[in-house]
């Protein structure tokens, strides 16, 4: 955790208890790639039935896929079984709701980010901390300077970083699952959820073209934390995706960087599954162009 002093919970309880990462990451390194063919209702107006009284009509978290990462074509794990759908989806549920959030990501009222001096990259709904060596690469609204996601670059992996309204009793994974495995197996990929860091893991292959258009297949790995209010979605791609150990690289770097996340959600009213739009610090980055219409 890179954090000078983190808001714990003893303190409310009324108990006394009370690393320099350099980046890349500056606004030259910015790759603002807008995006108009995202499934996220990304100019929706935020005047939508709070997140704490939908539930039937909530709309779904969509998969961004990074075109950026190249497909890989040789190293998918044959052995991997697909998911069963006679397995109990409750034993997932209850999986999910476990304390993961004890080392991050974390909510903006459970940090005190002013008394270190660790560089952060302030996106508005997300706080980000670049790691040494990592590219940061925006997907912005076109013709505004909003950001529907972010994504950490390194090496032959990354790290796509999404966040999104939910509602306070949770369960907007188990809804998205859902629906990621129905895209899968439509798509003719294969999907298998495990036990990961945050709860259920769900691990994809999915059928894509290689950089001389040959039949290949890209790997993926998605987390999902679940805070208050909101879930933040993270989806590893290229080796990092491939890799069992959290401890190690190429998962390493990524793994902090999704604990170290500080998701500021606001208070107004959002649509549970809607994407929390992040936005480019001022001075970063030209500026953009008027919205269209």
């Amino acid at each position: 955790m890179i954090f000078g002093r983190k808001k714990r919970r003893e303190e409310a309880e009324e108990v006394a208890d009370d690393e320099s990462v350099t980046t890349e990451a500056e606004g030259d390194d910015v790759d603002q790639r807008d995006d108009t063919d995202t499934d996220t209702d990304a100019d929706t107006e935020a005047d939508d039935t709070d997140a704490d009284d939908t539930d039937a009509d909530d709309t779904e978290a969509d998969d961004t896929e990074a075109d950026d990462t190249e497909a890989d074509e040789s190293e998918a794990d044959p052995d991997e079984e697909p998911v069963d759908r006679e397995h109990d989806e409750d034993e997932w549920a209850t999986l999910d709701r476990g304390e993961f959030r004890d080392e991050g990501p974390f909510d903006i009222t459970e940090v005190d980010l002013e008394d270190d001096e660790v560089s952060r990259l302030d996106l508005g709904s997300l706080i980000i901390t670049p790691f040494e060596g990592a590219e940061l690469r925006l997907n912005v609204v076109e013709g505004t300077r909003r950001i529907v996601s972010a994504m950490l670059v390194s090496g032959n992996s990354a790290l796509d970083l999404t966040v999104f309204a939910a509602p306070r009793s949770g369960g907007l994974w188990a809804d998205t699952r859902t629906q990621l495995i129905a895209e899968t197996e439509q798509a003719g990929g294969q999907v298998t959820l495990v036990e990961g860091p945050f709860g259920t893991e769900v691990r994809r292959l999915m059928p894509a073209k290689g950089p001389d258009g040959q039949d290949a297949v890209q790997p993926t790995r998605t987390w999902m934390a679940q805070g208050p209010r909101w879930a933040l979605r993270g989806v590893l791609y290229g080796e990092a995706a491939l890799s069992e150990a959290l401890e190690e690289d190429p998962v390493l770097p990524f793994y902090d960087a999704f604990r170290d996340v500080v998701v500021r959600r606001g208070d107004g009213p959002q649509r549970s599954g809607e994407v929390l739009l992040m936005t480019i610090p001022e001075g970063m980055g030209p500026p953009a162009d008027q919205p269209a219409g």
